[in-house]
């Protein structure tokens, strides 16, 4: 296996090329487009959702806990614990987005902000990424400004009690487990 610097690439398949997207339907926080590759032309129909891209904020206080939130969730029609997070708007960064999703979802806000980590959510299906970051020295310092269809409730945790969290199916969301299990390998596995 070959070491990050020298990454691994495909030696019998390329990039497909001419990619044409046309818009087939708008549902607000997606849209479904239908692919077209002029230059190689394929025997079927490719629909993909374009969706914008995500943050998510791993949020330490100076206690070292963590600032999760419950919310339900539609697709399981289940509550779900989870980082912070949310779409990014058209012509923001992602860290301005993670610094007010933080404040907007608990009224949390931090003193730093690190990338932690980007990542493709389904790229067979999506083009979009995830970025996530740890805020540190997150403190709460203002009232929470939910979206439409929002509600949440703020909990604070240890950190040290993440993994539980995870193996016994308290976190779920693919997302915020992908973003803890980077966090804990990173920086939690480093700690002295």
């Amino acid at each position: 296996m070959e070491r990050a610097g020298k990454p691994l690439a495909p030696k019998t398949i390329e990039k497909l090329k001419g990619r044409r997207a046309h818009l087939v339907a708008d549902h607000g926080v997606f849209k479904v487009e239908r692919l077209v590759y002029e230059l190689t032309p394929l025997p079927r129909d490719i629909f993909v959702f374009a969706c914008p891209d995500w943050c998510n904020v791993i949020a330490e206080t100076p206690e070292g806990e963590l600032v999760l939130v419950w919310q339900f969730r539609y697709g399981t029609d289940e509550m779900s614990l989870e980082v912070p997070g949310g779409v990014i708007d058209p012509g923001e960064e992602p860290i301005d987005a993670a610094r007010r999703e933080l404040e907007e979802e608990t009224g949390y806000t931090a003193a730093s902000f690190e990338l932690v980590s980007v990542v493709e959510p389904n790229p067979a299906l999506q083009g979009n990424r995830c970025f996530t970051y740890l805020a540190r020295s997150a403190r709460l310092t203002a009232k929470t400004a939910f979206d439409d269809l929002e509600d949440l409730e703020t909990v604070v945790v240890p950190a040290s009690q993440l993994a539980a969290l995870i193996d016994d199916r308290v976190i779920t969301h693919a997302l915020v487990v992908v973003a803890l299990e980077v966090y804990l390998r990173k920086y939690v596995s480093r700690a002295p």
